[in-house]
């Protein structure tokens, strides 16, 4: 069994993909799908070193054979999916939105895209929804962490280190250590990037050199150990949010619960209960074409919402599903499985490593004509992307701060952002609550105060709230109401992208929050949830180039339209509720633009021209206004 085919890993790596799936197409009750990603990082961490420790047990370690093995294995779906995708971007894609992809399509194919994607943007990024590769990211991990171990475990068997684990165990340990600190200090590089990542193959790693269990578990303790597996995954899966702390510690749950899985089905004689679920046809099936699968499921999702202009509904959900089922099924058959397995004489070498440097070379040659021409221009010659003003007035890294920064950066003269009237007007909150800064100034006659903005990316503005992205959030948000005391500010305005984590935790965490404001005997106003867009507004005008002047400037919106009213319920009825849709929006459709003006600088965020109005529609429907006896509703 120990050299043999598992089909419960199989089965394992098909709760993996099926677990991201869910996420990346928007399942709301799996808010923490992304945790598959780490279970198939044990997963890899396992197969891998369990081949290699055959090797040397058989005489030693063929590196270059390793890497011909590799090249088969992962390179030739990988390049069908990136030549596949980049022929429907060719056609799809707007110049700007090519380029981007071409430079990821490069990075994919020299196995650095979370590199890329580190320096690009974060993985919770609304940006982030509309790159057709950001997957990749984890491919790129996981072929880094293939140049360093084969090599590192050649010399470990060759200088005779015993015992051969500890080595490798002091490197898991230090690679979690880091991954907790940057979850503090550069959580974004913490996501992206192998050494904060290494811990995690490495924990299947360790597992492939620990020794063989010596005689049988008692069935009971099997079969809670195999439940226990199974929560360490699907737990995490249900439960965590884009807010959870993530890997670091967050990690640990998933990843050993991949762990204790894998080393139930080592194990012939009665197995557990969980790996004869694993090792269950269906689930095998998927494990087989996991691979292909997670390769082309992101570029369906992503295009599929380019081309639609808005968020699946449940059938196009469904039908996404399927169809990514439906293409790794021929993946695996018609591209996976003829490079895969070796012919039955030893294969040369020297041509598998050609080729794969070849194809290699080929796919990143072509991202980078892709860059170099800026989107291939000349398919669509009538567009002009030209810039929108608005994010140049939040006075970034002093009155908006960004994830480097804590609080201490903040300064109270300069972030008071109007002036001539007694009094102060906070507003607190994230990117959010930033965009309504030009507006502010603009009605600035109409505020009952002067505007401090006390803003930070990322940084949603309740007490308690845990962010990864942001990790001096919480002390951000501490400081709020100290500055309320010391400043005397009378006025609150809190705004921010309500719904951006997927946390179901925002009302409760907006109510407490409400109240500690309260009691410091300041009024608060609530602006919910604005309206965002399924693309740049750039991109939405021109597709509207040719509709009549009365239908062009208008598109559906894709934000949660039942937030706001949560939100809504969670306050008392002595707060002031905006609702950014109510106010803005008519049917089911909200003003992106009038005339040649722009109300967006992007998906989400208002220009300088859509602040003016959204504050002028806010301030008309009660923003400020004396407190009544409910909630104000435009």
């Amino acid at each position: 069994m120990a050299s043999g085919y598992r089909p419960d890993i199989d089965g394992l790596r098909a709760v993996a993909v099926l677990a991201v799936i869910f996420y990346h197409v928007g399942i709301t009750w799996m808010p923490g799908g992304f945790v598959g990603v780490d279970v198939f990082f044990v997963i890899s961490g396992y197969v891998i070193t369990r081949g290699l420790l055959r090797e040397a047990a058989d005489g030693g370690i063929g590196i270059a054979a390793f890497y011909a093995r590799r090249i088969r294995r992962i390179l030739p779906a990988l390049v069908a999916t990136l030549a596949l995708t980049s022929l429907a971007a060719y056609w799809l894609l707007l110049p700007p939105q090519l380029e981007d992809y071409a430079a990821s399509a490069a990075a994919s194919a020299l196995s650095v895209a979370n590199l890329y994607f580190w320096r690009a943007s974060g993985y919770f990024d609304a940006a982030a929804l509309y790159r057709p590769l950001l997957h990749t990211w984890s491919l790129s991990v996981e072929e880094q962490f293939y140049l360093v171990l084969p090599v590192s475990l050649l010399l470990a068997v060759r200088l005779r280190l015993r015992p051969l684990w500890l080595p490798f165990g002091l490197v898991a340990l230090l690679s979690l250590g880091l991954s907790v600190y940057a979850g503090r200090y550069a959580p974004t590089a913490n996501f992206y990037l192998l050494p904060t990542r290494a811990w995690e193959l490495l924990v299947g790693t360790l597992l492939a050199m620990a020794p063989g269990a010596r005689g049988t578990l008692p069935l009971a303790i099997r079969q809670t150990a195999g439940l226990a597996g199974l929560a360490g995954i699907l737990v995490p899966a249900l439960l965590y949010t884009e807010a959870t702390p993530f890997p670091g510690l967050g990690a640990l749950p998933p990843c050993l619960g991949a762990a204790l899985l894998i080393r139930l089905g080592e194990a012939e004689a009665r197995r557990a209960a969980a790996t004869r679920l694993l090792a269950a046809p269906p689930l095998v099936a998927i494990g087989l074409i996991s691979y292909s699968a997670y390769l082309v499921h992101w570029p369906l999702i992503v295009l599929g919402r380019i081309a639609l202009m808005r968020e699946f509904g449940p059938s196009e959900t469904v039908a996404v599903i399927g169809a990514t089922l439906v293409l790794a099924a021929l993946s695996y058959r018609f591209v996976e499985r003829p490079f895969r397995h070796a012919p039955s004489q030893p294969p040369r070498l020297r041509p598998v490593l050609a080729a794969g440097a070849l194809a290699t070379l080929a796919m990143a040659g072509l991202g980078w004509a892709g860059v170099a021409s800026g989107g291939l221009p000349g398919r669509f010659p009538d567009f002009r992307l030209r810039p929108v003003p608005g994010t140049e007035t939040w006075n970034h890294r002093t009155c908006f701060l960004f994830a480097d920064q804590t609080w201490q950066a903040w300064d109270a003269a300069a972030c008071t952002r109007t002036g001539g009237k007694d009094g102060l007007v906070l507003l607190w909150g994230d990117s959010f609550a930033a965009h309504y800064v030009p507006g502010l100034i603009r009605h600035a006659d109409r505020l009952p105060g002067r505007l401090v903005q006390y803003t930070a990316a990322g940084c949603q503005p309740t007490l308690g709230v845990a962010s990864h992205v942001v990790p001096h959030c919480r002390d951000f948000n501490e400081n709020a109401l100290a500055l309320i005391r010391r400043l005397g500010i009378r006025d609150v305005v809190l705004a921010a992208r309500w719904g951006a984590q997927r946390d179901r935790d925002v009302p409760d965490r907006l109510r407490g929050t409400v109240a500690r404001i309260t009691a410091l005997g300041a009024r608060v106003q609530v602006v919910g949830q604005s309206p965002e867009l399924p693309l740049d507004p750039a991109f939405l005008a021109y597709h509207q180039r040719r509709d009549p002047p009365d239908a062009a400037g208008r598109w559906r919106p894709v934000a949660d339209l039942h937030l706001n009213e949560a939100l809504r319920a969670a306050l008392p009825a002595t707060v002031t509720f905006i609702d950014p849709q109510a106010a803005l929006c008519a049917g089911e459709t909200c003003p992106f633009a009038r005339g040649e003006t722009l109300l967006y600088a992007d998906t989400g965020h208002f220009s300088s021209a859509g602040a003016a109005l959204a504050v002028e529609r806010f301030l008309d429907a009660g923003l400020f206004a004396p407190a009544r006896s409910a909630a104000v509703v435009p």
